[in-house]
């Protein structure tokens, strides 16, 4: 099955390179909206589009990397997750990391997403990835290369944190 045939049908290639250039093509185009949500909550909806044409980039480049297909949509959040710490290292700035979210929030919660644009960026990571996309803790340990349990706690840790200095902001 090391035919053109069954490479065009599981999109693998035998070699150096797992996924066909239309078949890339084709994952990164329907990844790329939600790179967009993730990069814009991390560093901001204006440097989004940048930082996502960027991962197109890398990711084209470093293609022959990825040991498995399936493994393709993990692979790319990883890459723009390095890219936006990147962006915040050259900018050496602190952005709001929950971007876009800010439409959906009340006045009480624009008090909440000050308090998370505080926290420090692993931290603001962790938890705008969990809470503001949904991914579930041991995703985003296997995307920011932790451990389950270190994922879990610093969740806890910080939730204790964000309710403590909420509770004060109320008096």
């Amino acid at each position: 099955m090391d035919s053109p045939e069954a490479e065009a049908v599981t999109g693998r290639r035998i070699g150096p390179r797992p996924l066909t250039d239309s078949a890339f093509e084709r994952r990164f185009s329907d990844a790329r909206e939600r790179l967009i949500a993730l990069c814009g909550s991390l560093v901001g909806a204006q440097d989004a589009e940048d930082i996502v044409q960027d991962v197109y980039l890398v990711a084209r480049s470093r293609l022959n990397q990825l040991r498995d297909v399936a493994a393709f949509d993990g692979w790319l959040r990883r890459i723009a997750i390095n890219r936006c710490y990147e962006h915040h290292r050259r900018r050496s700035r602190l952005t709001a990391l929950v971007g876009d979210l800010t439409a959906r929030f009340s006045e009480r919660d624009l008090d909440l997403r000050e308090l998370v644009e505080r926290l420090p960026p692993r931290e603001r990571t962790i938890v705008v990835l969990h809470y503001g996309h949904g991914y579930r803790l041991d995703e985003i340990a296997e995307m920011l290369s932790l451990s389950h349990t270190n994922v879990r706690s610093i969740v806890a840790r910080t939730r204790r944190r964000l309710a403590a200095a909420w509770g004060e902001s109320d008096r």
